[in-house]
Protein backbone atom coordinates (compact mmCIF):
# COMPACT_ATOMS: atom_id res chain seq x y z
CA UNK A 1 0.00 0.00 0.00
CA UNK A 2 1.58 3.20 -0.46
CA UNK A 3 -0.87 5.96 1.44
CA UNK A 4 0.18 8.84 2.48
CA UNK A 5 0.42 9.95 5.92
CA UNK A 6 -2.10 12.49 7.22
CA UNK A 7 -1.07 14.36 10.30
CA UNK A 8 -2.84 15.57 13.64
CA UNK A 9 -1.99 19.05 12.58
CA UNK A 10 -3.94 18.79 9.04
CA UNK A 11 -7.08 16.82 10.36
CA UNK A 12 -7.38 19.46 13.27
CA UNK A 13 -6.85 22.56 10.19
CA UNK A 14 -9.83 20.67 8.62
CA UNK A 15 -11.83 19.91 11.42
CA UNK A 16 -11.12 23.09 12.84
CA UNK A 17 -12.14 24.53 16.53
CA UNK A 18 -15.63 24.39 15.34
CA UNK A 19 -15.82 20.63 15.40
CA UNK A 20 -14.48 20.77 19.09
CA UNK A 21 -17.10 23.58 19.97
CA UNK A 22 -19.92 22.12 17.32
CA UNK A 23 -22.71 22.81 19.82
CA UNK A 24 -23.55 25.12 22.97
CA UNK A 25 -25.55 22.48 24.79
CA UNK A 26 -24.03 20.07 27.23
CA UNK A 27 -23.78 16.13 26.13
CA UNK A 28 -26.51 14.64 25.91
CA UNK A 29 -27.15 12.42 28.83
CA UNK A 30 -23.45 10.90 28.89
CA UNK A 31 -22.61 8.74 31.94
CA UNK A 32 -20.25 5.19 32.22
CA UNK A 33 -23.06 3.88 33.04
CA UNK A 34 -25.72 5.20 30.38
CA UNK A 35 -25.31 2.45 27.94
CA UNK A 36 -28.25 -0.56 28.17
CA UNK A 37 -25.95 -3.45 29.66
CA UNK A 38 -27.78 -6.05 27.54
CA UNK A 39 -25.63 -4.42 24.07
CA UNK A 40 -22.81 -5.03 25.87
CA UNK A 41 -22.90 -9.07 26.75
CA UNK A 42 -22.89 -12.32 23.91
CA UNK A 43 -25.15 -14.66 24.35
CA UNK A 44 -23.69 -17.94 23.21
CA UNK A 45 -25.73 -20.65 21.57
CA UNK A 46 -25.87 -24.33 21.20
CA UNK A 47 -25.91 -26.27 17.60
CA UNK A 48 -28.06 -29.18 16.72
CA UNK A 49 -25.43 -31.67 18.01
CA UNK A 50 -25.42 -30.11 21.33
CA UNK A 51 -21.74 -28.39 21.02
CA UNK A 52 -21.02 -25.11 22.04
CA UNK A 53 -21.16 -22.02 18.80
CA UNK A 54 -19.39 -19.17 18.73
CA UNK A 55 -21.09 -16.18 19.10
CA UNK A 56 -21.82 -13.77 16.28
CA UNK A 57 -20.23 -10.58 16.20
CA UNK A 58 -22.66 -7.06 17.09
CA UNK A 59 -21.23 -4.97 14.75
CA UNK A 60 -23.62 -4.46 11.67
CA UNK A 61 -20.57 -2.02 9.72
CA UNK A 62 -17.01 -2.77 10.82
CA UNK A 63 -14.32 -0.83 8.94
CA UNK A 64 -10.94 -2.29 8.98
CA UNK A 65 -8.24 -0.41 10.15
CA UNK A 66 -4.56 -1.18 9.06
CA UNK A 67 -1.53 1.03 10.99
CA UNK A 68 -2.45 0.85 14.08
CA UNK A 69 -0.14 -1.76 15.09
CA UNK A 70 3.28 -0.54 13.37
CA UNK A 71 5.33 2.59 12.80
CA UNK A 72 4.29 2.52 9.10
CA UNK A 73 1.48 4.25 7.22
CA UNK A 74 -1.27 5.75 8.52
CA UNK A 75 -0.87 7.02 12.17
CA UNK A 76 -4.08 6.61 14.52
CA UNK A 77 -5.13 9.68 16.59
CA UNK A 78 -8.10 10.89 17.64
CA UNK A 79 -8.35 13.39 15.16
CA UNK A 80 -8.04 10.96 12.42
CA UNK A 81 -10.80 8.64 14.34
CA UNK A 82 -12.98 11.61 14.07
CA UNK A 83 -14.87 10.97 10.52
CA UNK A 84 -15.18 6.89 11.61
CA UNK A 85 -17.17 8.05 14.06
CA UNK A 86 -19.10 10.39 12.99
CA UNK A 87 -21.22 12.31 10.27
CA UNK A 88 -22.39 15.82 9.84
CA UNK A 89 -25.05 15.72 7.48
CA UNK A 90 -26.72 18.33 5.06
CA UNK A 91 -28.71 19.44 8.19
CA UNK A 92 -25.74 19.93 10.12
CA UNK A 93 -26.15 17.12 12.85
CA UNK A 94 -24.06 14.44 13.49
CA UNK A 95 -24.63 10.83 13.17
CA UNK A 96 -22.92 8.05 14.56
CA UNK A 97 -20.95 6.11 11.71
CA UNK A 98 -19.39 2.74 12.16
CA UNK A 99 -20.50 0.47 15.30
CA UNK A 100 -17.26 -1.91 14.24
CA UNK A 101 -13.81 -1.39 14.48
CA UNK A 102 -11.59 -3.91 12.71
CA UNK A 103 -7.93 -4.01 13.95
CA UNK A 104 -5.47 -5.73 11.65
CA UNK A 105 -2.17 -6.02 10.18
CA UNK A 106 -0.63 -7.54 7.44
CA UNK A 107 3.24 -7.44 8.40
CA UNK A 108 5.18 -5.00 10.39
CA UNK A 109 7.17 -2.16 9.47
CA UNK A 110 10.36 -4.74 9.78
CA UNK A 111 8.15 -6.27 6.99
CA UNK A 112 7.66 -9.59 9.37
CA UNK A 113 4.86 -11.43 8.01
CA UNK A 114 1.63 -11.92 10.00
CA UNK A 115 0.10 -14.13 7.50
CA UNK A 116 1.21 -15.78 3.97
CA UNK A 117 1.58 -13.46 1.15
CA UNK A 118 2.37 -10.55 2.90
CA UNK A 119 5.79 -9.17 4.35
CA UNK A 120 8.99 -11.07 3.32
CA UNK A 121 8.03 -14.90 3.55
CA UNK A 122 11.37 -15.50 4.77
CA UNK A 123 10.29 -13.55 8.06
CA UNK A 124 7.06 -15.33 9.27
CA UNK A 125 6.32 -12.66 12.37
CA UNK A 126 7.41 -14.26 16.08
CA UNK A 127 6.49 -13.46 19.38
CA UNK A 128 8.25 -10.85 19.73
CA UNK A 129 6.37 -9.10 16.55
CA UNK A 130 3.08 -10.35 17.97
CA UNK A 131 4.02 -8.59 21.69
CA UNK A 132 5.00 -5.52 19.57
CA UNK A 133 1.79 -5.27 17.82
CA UNK A 134 -0.42 -5.26 20.82
CA UNK A 135 1.69 -2.65 22.38
CA UNK A 136 0.93 -0.69 19.72
CA UNK A 137 -2.71 -1.28 19.75
CA UNK A 138 -2.84 -0.36 23.34
CA UNK A 139 -0.44 2.60 23.34
CA UNK A 140 -1.80 5.64 25.02
CA UNK A 141 -2.75 8.24 22.77
CA UNK A 142 -3.06 6.18 19.99
CA UNK A 143 -4.77 3.52 17.80
CA UNK A 144 -7.49 2.08 20.54
CA UNK A 145 -6.98 5.03 23.05
CA UNK A 146 -7.45 7.43 20.57
CA UNK A 147 -10.42 5.72 19.17
CA UNK A 148 -12.02 5.87 22.99
CA UNK A 149 -10.97 9.43 22.97
CA UNK A 150 -12.54 10.45 19.31
CA UNK A 151 -16.35 9.06 20.37
CA UNK A 152 -15.48 10.59 23.62
CA UNK A 153 -14.78 13.70 21.97
CA UNK A 154 -17.97 13.44 19.53
CA UNK A 155 -20.66 12.99 21.82
CA UNK A 156 -20.54 16.79 22.58
CA UNK A 157 -22.12 17.32 19.02
CA UNK A 158 -23.82 13.91 18.51
CA UNK A 159 -25.01 12.84 21.77
CA UNK A 160 -24.07 9.28 23.61
CA UNK A 161 -23.61 6.85 21.10
CA UNK A 162 -26.36 3.48 21.13
CA UNK A 163 -24.02 1.23 22.22
CA UNK A 164 -20.48 0.67 23.15
CA UNK A 165 -18.95 0.22 19.89
CA UNK A 166 -17.19 -3.13 18.82
CA UNK A 167 -13.82 -4.11 18.66
CA UNK A 168 -12.00 -6.83 16.64
CA UNK A 169 -8.77 -7.81 16.62
CA UNK A 170 -7.11 -9.72 14.24
CA UNK A 171 -5.15 -12.82 15.25
CA UNK A 172 -1.67 -12.68 13.40
CA UNK A 173 -1.29 -16.09 11.71
CA UNK A 174 1.07 -18.62 13.22
CA UNK A 175 3.36 -19.32 10.14
CA UNK A 176 4.58 -22.88 10.02
CA UNK A 177 7.64 -21.37 8.32
CA UNK A 178 8.51 -19.72 11.89
CA UNK A 179 9.38 -23.71 13.22
CA UNK A 180 10.96 -23.48 16.76
CA UNK A 181 11.71 -20.02 16.87
CA UNK A 182 8.16 -18.24 17.58
CA UNK A 183 8.84 -18.39 21.65
CA UNK A 184 7.60 -19.94 24.54
CA UNK A 185 3.61 -19.80 26.05
CA UNK A 186 2.57 -22.18 28.48
CA UNK A 187 6.20 -22.74 29.78
CA UNK A 188 7.07 -24.49 26.90
CA UNK A 189 9.06 -23.94 23.61
CA UNK A 190 6.76 -23.89 20.41
CA UNK A 191 7.20 -25.46 17.37
CA UNK A 192 4.83 -24.43 14.55
CA UNK A 193 4.93 -27.92 12.13
CA UNK A 194 2.75 -28.73 15.35
CA UNK A 195 -0.96 -28.00 14.82
CA UNK A 196 -1.06 -28.05 18.29
CA UNK A 197 1.70 -25.59 19.21
CA UNK A 198 0.29 -23.19 16.82
CA UNK A 199 -2.97 -23.12 18.79
CA UNK A 200 -1.65 -22.38 21.96
CA UNK A 201 0.25 -19.41 20.42
CA UNK A 202 -3.10 -18.19 19.03
CA UNK A 203 -4.40 -18.87 22.59
CA UNK A 204 -1.69 -16.89 24.41
CA UNK A 205 -2.36 -13.92 21.81
CA UNK A 206 -6.31 -13.79 22.62
CA UNK A 207 -5.62 -14.14 26.19
CA UNK A 208 -3.44 -10.90 25.88
CA UNK A 209 -5.76 -9.38 24.06
CA UNK A 210 -8.53 -9.93 26.64
CA UNK A 211 -6.12 -8.52 29.60
CA UNK A 212 -5.28 -5.43 27.95
CA UNK A 213 -8.60 -4.55 27.15
CA UNK A 214 -9.80 -5.15 30.82
CA UNK A 215 -6.62 -3.18 31.78
CA UNK A 216 -7.55 -0.02 29.79
CA UNK A 217 -10.83 0.35 30.74
CA UNK A 218 -12.58 1.95 27.94
CA UNK A 219 -15.47 4.26 28.57
CA UNK A 220 -17.17 3.42 24.40
CA UNK A 221 -15.06 0.11 23.36
CA UNK A 222 -16.33 -3.21 24.15
CA UNK A 223 -14.35 -6.16 23.00
CA UNK A 224 -16.48 -8.02 20.42
CA UNK A 225 -14.34 -10.47 19.33
CA UNK A 226 -11.31 -11.75 16.74
CA UNK A 227 -10.51 -12.10 13.25
CA UNK A 228 -8.52 -14.93 11.61
CA UNK A 229 -6.23 -13.02 9.12
CA UNK A 230 -5.79 -15.44 6.57
CA UNK A 231 -7.91 -15.24 3.47
CA UNK A 232 -7.04 -18.49 2.54
CA UNK A 233 -7.22 -21.07 5.78
CA UNK A 234 -5.48 -23.70 4.21
CA UNK A 235 -3.45 -26.09 6.38
CA UNK A 236 -4.79 -24.24 9.42
CA UNK A 237 -8.42 -25.37 9.77
CA UNK A 238 -7.47 -27.64 12.73
CA UNK A 239 -6.09 -24.34 14.32
CA UNK A 240 -9.26 -22.53 13.47
CA UNK A 241 -11.35 -24.71 15.17
CA UNK A 242 -9.79 -24.72 18.29
CA UNK A 243 -9.63 -21.79 18.43
CA UNK A 244 -13.61 -21.34 18.07
CA UNK A 245 -14.13 -23.89 20.39
CA UNK A 246 -11.35 -21.79 22.98
CA UNK A 247 -13.68 -18.22 22.03
CA UNK A 248 -17.13 -19.63 22.49
CA UNK A 249 -17.15 -20.07 26.15
CA UNK A 250 -15.59 -16.87 26.15
CA UNK A 251 -18.50 -15.65 24.46
CA UNK A 252 -16.57 -13.74 21.33
CA UNK A 253 -17.15 -14.49 17.94
CA UNK A 254 -14.98 -15.71 15.38
CA UNK A 255 -14.79 -13.47 11.84
CA UNK A 256 -13.08 -14.56 8.69
CA UNK A 257 -12.90 -12.20 5.38
CA UNK A 258 -12.19 -14.80 2.68
CA UNK A 259 -11.48 -13.44 -0.63
CA UNK A 260 -13.72 -14.00 -4.09
CA UNK A 261 -14.32 -17.79 -4.12
CA UNK A 262 -11.68 -18.84 -1.30
CA UNK A 263 -11.78 -22.83 -1.00
CA UNK A 264 -14.28 -23.04 2.47
CA UNK A 265 -16.14 -19.69 1.89
CA UNK A 266 -19.19 -21.45 1.29
CA UNK A 267 -19.00 -23.64 4.51
CA UNK A 268 -17.37 -21.79 6.64
CA UNK A 269 -18.97 -22.85 9.90
CA UNK A 270 -16.30 -26.55 8.84
CA UNK A 271 -13.53 -23.80 10.32
CA UNK A 272 -15.16 -22.52 13.33
CA UNK A 273 -16.12 -18.87 12.14
CA UNK A 274 -18.89 -17.11 13.04
CA UNK A 275 -19.45 -14.27 10.41
CA UNK A 276 -18.17 -14.33 7.46
CA UNK A 277 -17.99 -11.91 4.98
CA UNK A 278 -17.08 -12.53 1.07
CA UNK A 279 -14.87 -10.26 -0.64
CA UNK A 280 -16.10 -9.46 -4.29
CA UNK A 281 -12.47 -8.02 -5.58
CA UNK A 282 -14.08 -6.42 -8.24
CA UNK A 283 -12.99 -3.05 -7.59
CA UNK A 284 -9.07 -3.94 -7.87
CA UNK A 285 -8.65 -6.40 -11.26
CA UNK A 286 -10.00 -4.89 -14.56
CA UNK A 287 -10.43 -7.96 -16.05
CA UNK A 288 -12.94 -8.89 -13.10
CA UNK A 289 -16.24 -7.66 -15.15
CA UNK A 290 -19.18 -5.82 -13.34
CA UNK A 291 -21.12 -9.27 -12.97
CA UNK A 292 -18.92 -10.09 -10.25
CA UNK A 293 -21.55 -7.78 -7.99
CA UNK A 294 -24.02 -9.38 -8.40
CA UNK A 295 -22.65 -12.92 -7.93
CA UNK A 296 -21.18 -12.08 -4.91
CA UNK A 297 -24.77 -11.24 -3.75
CA UNK A 298 -25.98 -14.11 -5.01
CA UNK A 299 -23.16 -16.12 -3.17
CA UNK A 300 -23.58 -14.43 -0.10
CA UNK A 301 -27.32 -15.29 -0.06
CA UNK A 302 -26.76 -18.69 -1.17
CA UNK A 303 -24.58 -19.45 1.83
CA UNK A 304 -25.91 -17.62 4.65
CA UNK A 305 -22.63 -15.26 4.76
CA UNK A 306 -22.06 -11.55 4.23
CA UNK A 307 -20.16 -8.88 2.13
CA UNK A 308 -17.20 -6.79 1.95
CA UNK A 309 -17.29 -3.41 0.24
CA UNK A 310 -14.25 -2.81 -1.37
CA UNK A 311 -12.25 0.53 -2.29
CA UNK A 312 -8.97 2.68 -1.98
CA UNK A 313 -7.55 5.70 -2.37
CA UNK A 314 -7.82 5.39 -6.25
CA UNK A 315 -11.58 7.18 -5.74
CA UNK A 316 -9.48 10.46 -5.07
CA UNK A 317 -7.57 10.57 -8.19
CA UNK A 318 -10.02 8.57 -10.84
CA UNK A 319 -13.09 8.74 -12.36
CA UNK A 320 -13.44 5.26 -13.30
CA UNK A 321 -12.70 4.10 -9.62
CA UNK A 322 -15.35 6.16 -8.37
CA UNK A 323 -17.75 4.42 -10.54
CA UNK A 324 -16.45 1.61 -9.33
CA UNK A 325 -17.51 2.44 -6.08
CA UNK A 326 -20.57 3.58 -6.73
CA UNK A 327 -21.29 0.02 -8.57
CA UNK A 328 -20.70 -1.46 -5.23
CA UNK A 329 -23.04 0.75 -3.45
CA UNK A 330 -25.79 0.83 -6.12
CA UNK A 331 -25.77 -3.36 -6.29
CA UNK A 332 -25.90 -4.09 -2.44
CA UNK A 333 -28.70 -1.78 -2.27
CA UNK A 334 -30.63 -3.14 -5.58
CA UNK A 335 -29.88 -6.33 -3.65
CA UNK A 336 -31.11 -5.46 -0.51
CA UNK A 337 -28.00 -5.87 1.49
CA UNK A 338 -28.27 -3.05 3.45
CA UNK A 339 -31.42 -4.18 4.96
CA UNK A 340 -30.15 -7.98 5.12
CA UNK A 341 -26.74 -8.09 5.79
CA UNK A 342 -24.47 -7.61 8.46
CA UNK A 343 -20.95 -5.67 6.11
CA UNK A 344 -17.76 -4.89 6.57
CA UNK A 345 -15.36 -1.77 4.70
CA UNK A 346 -11.51 -2.29 3.50
CA UNK A 347 -10.41 1.26 2.86
CA UNK A 348 -6.99 0.48 2.25
CA UNK A 349 -5.04 2.24 5.02
CA UNK A 350 -7.30 5.36 5.13
CA UNK A 351 -9.10 6.29 2.45
CA UNK A 352 -12.63 7.56 4.20
CA UNK A 353 -10.46 10.13 6.26
CA UNK A 354 -8.98 11.48 2.87
CA UNK A 355 -12.29 11.88 1.54
CA UNK A 356 -13.73 14.00 4.56
CA UNK A 357 -10.50 15.93 4.00
CA UNK A 358 -10.63 16.43 0.71
CA UNK A 359 -14.19 16.75 -0.16
CA UNK A 360 -14.55 20.35 0.32
CA UNK A 361 -11.93 20.79 -2.82
CA UNK A 362 -13.48 18.69 -5.08
CA UNK A 363 -17.03 17.88 -5.47
CA UNK A 364 -16.93 14.85 -7.23
CA UNK A 365 -15.16 13.47 -3.49
CA UNK A 366 -17.81 15.00 -1.50
CA UNK A 367 -20.85 12.98 -3.41
CA UNK A 368 -19.24 10.23 -3.06
CA UNK A 369 -18.38 10.68 0.61
CA UNK A 370 -21.97 11.61 1.41
CA UNK A 371 -23.51 9.23 -0.15
CA UNK A 372 -21.69 6.58 1.19
CA UNK A 373 -21.61 8.03 4.91
CA UNK A 374 -25.57 8.45 4.63
CA UNK A 375 -25.57 4.57 3.78
CA UNK A 376 -23.66 3.71 7.07
CA UNK A 377 -25.84 6.15 9.33
CA UNK A 378 -29.37 4.98 7.71
CA UNK A 379 -28.24 1.37 8.76
CA UNK A 380 -26.93 2.40 11.93
CA UNK A 381 -30.65 4.04 12.68
CA UNK A 382 -32.88 0.99 12.20
CA UNK A 383 -33.80 -0.64 15.06
CA UNK A 384 -33.17 -4.15 15.61
CA UNK A 385 -32.76 -4.95 12.03
CA UNK A 386 -33.39 -9.03 11.34
CA UNK A 387 -29.65 -9.59 10.69
CA UNK A 388 -28.80 -8.77 14.04
CA UNK A 389 -31.38 -11.10 15.55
Amino acid sequence: MNCFNITSKTIYCCLGIAWILATTSCRKGFSDTGYEKTTDITATSTSANGTLSTPKTRARDMVLIYGAGTEGGQQWDYYAFHPYVVYKNKQNQYDWMFDGFLFLELNDQWNFSFTTGHGDPSKPALKANWNTLLDKYFSAGRSLHALDQAIDDATWSAGQPPAKRKVIIGIPEPLKSAGSNWGMANGIWLDFQNDAHRTMACKWFIDEVITRFDTAHFRHLVLDGFYWIGEAVGDASAVTQDVAAYLAPKNYCFTWIPWWQSPGYNNPQAFGFSDTYLQPNYFFYNTVPYSRLQDACNAAYANNIYLEMEFDDNVLYYAPYRTKMNEYMDVFGSNNVYANMKLTYYQSQSTILKLFTQKDYHPPLDSIYRKFCEIITARQKVVNPPYMN
